[in-house]
């Protein structure tokens, strides 16, 4: 199981090459406005993550689903504002910190129209935005080949910096026994 794994993230790893040919570019998206996108998407995801209150290893799940969404659907095709609520809504059911579909798309109107009031939930466009979302959700899992679990770096790196600092005080008691001797 734990090779099979290995394996199916080596699918995320992508040449300078298929960087460069991804399907936004060749759909006509230029580098810069590609980064540009990717960017905003982001920066929705972490705004609407802090506003949530979920965890900073949530919102970074919802944004490496968003970078690996764009490396096989183009921003023509799916708009990036649009989709982040998406992966936001999927990333806190996978790290068991779920939210209402109703308060995703809240925060969501809210980060994206700071200016106008809320929709009203009977609504027909409320509606439609309840069901975009699910699509979108859907989409996402499809293209991502229900591959959801996230082996973040900086939880290795947080676990290497608790090793050095236990060696550390192991270190350090070694040291004072040895001057109460």
């Amino acid at each position: 199981m734990e090779g099979e794994r290995k394996n199916n993230n080596k699918r995320w790893y992508f040449t300078r090459e298929q960087l460069e040919n991804s399907p936004s570019r060749r759909f006509g998206v230029d580098s810069d406005k590609e980064l540009s996108y990717r960017q905003q998407a982001a920066n929705l995801l972490q705004d609407m993550g802090q506003r949530l209150n979920v965890s900073q290893l949530t919102i970074n799940t919802a944004i490496v689903y968003m970078h690996r969404f764009y490396m096989i659907q183009s921003f023509t095709q799916f708009h990036r504002y649009s989709m982040a609520p998406a992966a936001l809504f999927l990333a806190a059911k996978v790290e068991e910190q779920p939210k209402k579909l109703e308060h995703v798309i809240k925060v969501a109107h809210t980060c994206l129209h700071p200016q106008e009031s809320l929709p009203d939930t009977r609504s027909e466009a409320y509606l439609q935005q309840v069901q975009d979302l699910v699509i979108l959700e859907s989409i996402i899992l499809q293209t991502l080949g229900f591959e959801l679990t996230i082996d973040h770096p900086h939880t290795h790196v947080v676990k290497c910096t608790q090793l050095v600092r236990d060696c550390t005080m192991s270190q350090t008691g070694k040291g004072t026994e040895s001057q109460l001797l």
